[in-house]
């Protein structure tokens, strides 16, 4: 029992191998570049920014009022962390 409780346990805490400094920069870097992309598309945006993202992707979800559709609609930002950039999908209603 003992053997497969420490892979599990492994498995299930990949962000202990980084400091909690660098998620943090992680994160807001991801929040920045969200709300940099989703400017003038949605008013007041409310991000909601996954706190470890996937191996190769940090993602988030923006939340407000369409500029264009003036009613509730969301738009998922993911964040490429090797070339430190985002894309957009586009608008959808949450």
């Amino acid at each position: 029992m003992r053997r497969l409780l420490l892979p599990l346990v492994l498995a299930a805490t990949p962000a202990l191998a980084s400091s909690e400094d660098a998620w943090r920069k992680f994160r807001e870097a991801v929040l920045k570049s969200c709300e940099t992309a989703v400017a003038g598309r949605l008013e007041t945006p409310a991000i909601a920014v996954d706190p470890f993202g996937s191996d190769s992707y940090g993602v988030a979800i923006a939340r407000g009022t369409s500029t264009d559709a003036k009613a509730p609609r969301a738009i998922v930002c993911v964040y490429d962390k090797r070339r430190k950039s985002v894309e957009t999908s586009g608008e959808f209603v949450p």
